[in-house]
């Protein structure tokens, strides 16, 4: 039998901080196992799948459910520097500012 499995785009927000801005993304019921971040070109993709849960077919059919999110990043950020953290169905990633972006202190030379 084949059961077409939906795909949905997940609620995300993002939080600016001075090194850069993180994106909270949230998964509810998708395990670490089940998730993939893929940066292609600056087009950041996560993918998740929620599996079908312990229950009868009906109700199987309804949790089961594919997110899907394609972000671009700006230039500015240092995509070496990407961190990912999965917890309590939220996936957090860190992007921060490349280096040679960051504001810097610049000394005043005197006569």
């Amino acid at each position: 039998m084949n059961i077409k499995i939906p795909t949905e785009r997940p609620h995300f927000k993002t939080r600016a901080h001075k090194e850069g801005f993180d994106l909270d993304i949230s998964l509810p019921g998708v395990k670490k196992k089940d998730l993939e971040v893929n940066l292609a070109r600056r087009l950041l993709t996560i993918n998740g799948n929620r599996r079908e849960l312990e229950g009868n077919f009906e109700r199987r059919e309804q949790e089961a459910l594919r997110f899907e999110l394609k972000v671009e990043i700006h230039e500015d950020v240092d995509d070496e520097k990407i961190q990912v953290t999965h917890r309590d169905g939220i996936l957090t990633l860190s992007l921060q500012k490349r280096q040679e972006l960051a504001p810097r202190k610049i000394d005043i030379l005197a006569n």
